[in-house]
């Protein structure tokens, strides 16, 4: 698989975004077009703040671009969009329509999910499940020493992915 993928998509909506842990921002929405080996929808959030910050500063970037593209001139200082995700959808709202060319960037994340007689127990973010034996060894991304679950405390197991792209670059069509 490519480390990326360059295709043309519609932008065609964007929905602002207060998360519960603060983080504000704009859900945008694309349609992906005439591409052989990508179909359906992309969705991307661009993170907003509430304050200045670096991934508050990427998503300005691309809220910024997607005006760029739409011909929309943006606010003469386009860090009042910081913290104001109302006022971002608003400006992209009226973007929607526009053909843009993305850069994805596709994403993997696998976790493990182990039923027992104390609950369900859920590993996120795990590279791989060795299963030996007596247990199943579950070794974390950024863990050193893999989770061990017991065969005879296990009633049921399974390993879940979530696929996606990430979207690195916008430029107009």
């Amino acid at each position: 698989m490519p480390a990326t993928k360059s295709t043309r998509a519609r932008f065609i909506e964007a929905t602002p975004l207060r998360r519960e842990d603060g983080v504000v921002g704009v859900q945008l929405g694309f349609e992906i077009e005439g591409s052989r080996t990508l179909s359906g929808r992309i969705d991307d959030f661009a993170d907003l703040g509430p304050e200045l910050t670096v991934p508050a500063v990427g998503g300005l970037g691309k809220v910024l671009r997607i005006l760029r593209a739409a011909r929309i001139a943006a606010p003469s200082d386009p860090l009042e969009l910081v913290g104001d995700e109302k006022a971002a959808a608003a400006l992209l709202g009226r973007a929607a329509g526009t053909l843009l060319r993305l850069e994805l960037k596709p994403r993997f994340r696998m976790r493990f999910v182990a039923w027992t007689e104390a609950g369900v127990e859920t590993v996120d973010d795990i590279t791989e499940v060795v299963e030996h034996e007596d247990a199943f060894l579950v070794h974390c991304r950024r863990g050193r020493f893999p989770k061990r679950f017991s065969r005879e405390s296990v009633i049921r197991q399974q390993t879940e992915h979530d696929r996606w792209y990430e979207v690195t670059q916008i430029e107009p069509a």
